[in-house]
């Protein structure tokens, strides 16, 4: 029996561009109705307009998930605009280079809040109301960073590490409540986070393969889940 999204609400996290927004459209068309989330108020109308194109709603919440103390409320907004949710898709993130002897230590803490942090505060206050519903998911947009670290980046591998272990955790948490649970870990994406490194965009992965992956696990049958999976390029974008 195949499963539809027809009717499930999807909370989606940096859906103002790249993989996150990709994400959004791609669960719009399936049938969900989505809550998008970012800074950027202007942006989420964009992706806003392109998931009502076809026939669902879609709910503008211009947050700044830095600050953890607006998160529940946040959540409350999704259940009130769009009647429950069904999927949380915590996709948000920054970088954080540097080496371990050398880095920042306030984009440091800003990686941690926002790649770690929120993620986990979001997922505690959205997992009693996805427990609501027949049937659930709990996807993490990780990196393969989180399995693969490198040098010149301590922070950020270590905040892809925590969402790595946090969620094969909550995995084991709410495996008998028939919620999915995934992190998603996938390499160089052609989004803006990688660019100006010069590496060749045609030659990445798109964030549609990403979204590709969460409509996947989202839908699943109920008798198994991928907890994992990770994403390479088909070809060296080097």
């Amino acid at each position: 029996m195949s499963i539809t999204l027809k009717n499930q609400v999807a909370l989606v996290t940096g859906a103002s561009r790249g993989i996150g927004k990709a994400v959004a459209i791609s669960l719009a068309k399936a049938g969900a109705g989505v809550a998008l989330v970012s800074r950027n108020a202007k942006a989420l109308e964009e992706t806003a307009q392109a998931c009502k194109e076809f026939g669902n709603p879609a709910l503008v919440l211009a947050c700044d998930l830095e600050n953890t103390g607006s998160i529940e409320r946040l959540v409350g907004e999704v259940t009130t605009g769009l009647g429950g949710l069904n999927i949380l898709v915590n996709n948000a993130g920054v970088n954080a280079s540097g080496a371990a002897d050398t880095g920042n230590l306030k984009a440091w803490d800003l990686a941690i809040d926002i790649n770690l942090r929120s993620l986990m505060h979001l997922t505690r206050h959205a997992l009693p109301e996805i427990e609501k519903a027949s049937r659930g998911a709990a996807i993490n947009v990780a990196s393969m960073a989180g399995r693969r670290p490198f040098g010149g980046a301590s922070a950020y591998c270590a905040t892809k590490h925590g969402v790595v272990g946090f969620t094969h955790a909550l995995f084991e948490d709410v495996r008998e409540k028939n919620i999915k649970v995934s992190v998603i870990c996938p390499g160089f994406v052609a989004t803006d986070m990688v660019s100006g490194m010069g590496l060749a965009e045609d030659r990445m992965i798109q964030p549609d393969d990403v979204a590709k992956a969460v409509e996947f696990v989202a839908t699943y049958p109920d008798s198994a889940c991928p907890i994992e999976i990770q994403i390479m390029p088909q070809r060296s974008p080097y």
